[in-house]
């Protein structure tokens, strides 16, 4: 297959869209909601026998689950950039996270909200955006981002002025254990990112999901008899990770169970803040830290349910398909660390949770095994609402494995540029293939992993340098380049072709 130029890419994307735009009347209402920073089994549904979900636990029992979905890179920009157009980061040019300030997304880009827009939609985005500029995209052209800070600093001036300490993005204080304290105090580099665990006295109702569901409830009654695409982003549980409560005491931190892969780490991880402050938290930080990182996803899925609970009583729920996911993962105490700044491409950061319902059009109950990614997500969305899907997309529509056959021999692939923070070109990088057995990273100065994931699911034995990996590494090594070569991806001249 000859490698497309971005260009011809666009191209292609932009004509075909357009096409099939002009000859959709009516289609069902869109739903999507993106969490930002969960793990793809802090949900109960997935097997968590601590945290409480039970909102997302109903998209699960009267939808459908995939429980091997990938993001495509463990950033935030690319993937909400993937989610969109149905690209890889590498195709659409978002590689890394994006300054408030950045251009952002290409405006030439074709995206799943453009074509629902020219099908006669109106398209709303609520919450974390993290695209750059966002009216620049013209779908959002007269949807600009708005400002909760500017929210809560009218409302915040009616709260007792917090003391001196540690404070949350809207400067209310974060009272936190002995065993977080300690850990900040003896953390000797420059800071861990985030760092600051603990409870908050934000009231419920004036969090920042709370009064993103408010916007979301705002707009469903408002487009009440016209077709719509919403997004609802909740930062939540993306640090920082302060929670108020009833949320914060709602998981008793001696039932929270860690990890078992807690001591295995590669020594590539061992120079990042994830991992040296994870071990600075001890059994007991970590506990406290998964207690309020759990409190954070039981109050965005409370707020979900108020979506939800609106979406029935406009009569609109059978009438709306309701997509569910994150734009990555997170260590959880996994390999020893904490958030999501892991150099190695873990399972706890790449994997994502990712569920669908429908009533009457999607199965009810049904867990899927067969691989999925972000840039599934859009073209998902098309083909449901009887629009076409562009050739050109790097992801596919989920709907044959939904209604039809698994395909369980589907490899998904993740990547990611490494580098200096800004940089938009050099730097090393990272390319990845995963199977239901084998997941292989290739790392480009030469820390490769590859991981037996039908034996050893927590990835403790990095088996890159075993004789009997030998096989498993040249030809997972050989679909990794076949696919940056299908992809167009600007690395494939800087990998070995074997």
């Amino acid at each position: 297959m000859s490698a497309l130029t971005r260009r011809s890419v666009l191209s292609a994307l932009t004509g075909t869209m357009v096409s099939g735009a002009e000859k959709t009347v009516r289609s069902p209402n869109v739903l999507l909601v993106i969490s930002d920073q969960l793990h793809h089994q802090a949900i109960a549904s997935a097997g968590n026998a601590t945290v409480q979900t039970p909102n997302i636990d109903s998209l699960a029992r009267d939808g459908v689950r995939f429980e091997n979905a990938l993001c495509p890179t463990p950033f935030c920009s690319p993937t909400r950039a993937s989610l969109m157009t149905g690209l890889y980061p590498h195709q659409h040019g978002i590689t890394k996270n994006l300054s408030r300030n950045s251009a952002g997304l290409d405006p030439d880009l074709p995206t799943t909200e453009q074509a629902l827009l020219d099908a006669g939609y109106v398209a709303r985005q609520f919450g974390k955006w993290h695209l750059g500029q966002k009216t620049r995209v013209p779908s959002y052209a007269q949807d600009p981002e708005l400002s909760y800070r500017d929210y809560f600093r009218s409302i915040g001036q009616r709260m007792p002025q917090p003391p001196a300490g540690p404070t949350s993005r809207v400067g209310r204080p974060i009272y936190s254990t002995e065993a977080v304290r300690s850990a900040n105090a003896r953390y000797d580099g420059d800071g861990p990112p985030n760092s600051w665990i603990g409870r908050t006295d934000v009231p419920p109702e004036h969090t920042e999901e709370a009064w993103i569901a408010d916007r979301a409830i705002e707009a469903l009654r408002m487009l009440s008899g016209k077709p719509f695409f919403i997004t609802v982003s909740f930062p939540a549980p993306h640090a920082l990770w302060a929670i108020n409560e009833p949320y914060y005491s709602l998981h008793p931190r001696q039932e929270i169970r860690l990890p078992a892969n807690r001591h295995s780490v590669q020594d590539v991880d061992r120079s990042t803040a994830a991992w040296r402050f994870g071990q600075l938290l001890g059994d007991e930080g970590m506990r406290e830290y998964l207690g309020v990182y759990y409190g954070m996803v039981s109050m965005m899925d409370a707020n979900l349910g108020r979506i939800l609970d609106e979406l029935r009583l406009s009569g609109e729920e059978d009438n709306t398909l309701v997509v569910f996911t994150s734009d990555h993962g997170d260590m959880q105490g996994g390999h020893g660390m904490y958030g999501k700044t892991a150099y190695s491409m873990y399972e706890e950061t790449t994997r994502v949770p990712l569920l669908l319902r429908w009533p009457g059009r999607v199965p009810s109950g049904k867990t899927i095994k067969t691989q999925a990614g972000s840039c599934d997500v859009s073209p998902t969305i098309l083909d449901y609402l009887g629009l076409p899907v562009p050739a050109k997309l790097a992801g596919q529509s989920l709907r044959g494995f939904i209604d039809g056959e698994e395909k369980l021999d589907r490899p998904i692939f993740a990547e990611r540029d490494r580098g200096a923070a800004g940089e938009t070109a050099g730097g090393h990088f990272q390319r990845l293939i995963r199977t239901h057995e084998w997941k292989y990273s290739y790392h480009s100065r030469g820390d490769s992993q590859i991981y037996h994931l039908a034996a050893d699911p927590g990835e403790t034995k990095n088996l890159i340098r075993e004789p009997s990996a030998r096989g498993a590494v040249q030809h997972m090594h050989a679909e990794l380049v076949r696919w940056m070569q299908e992809t167009n991806d600007p690395r494939v001249e800087d990998i070995p072709e074997a």
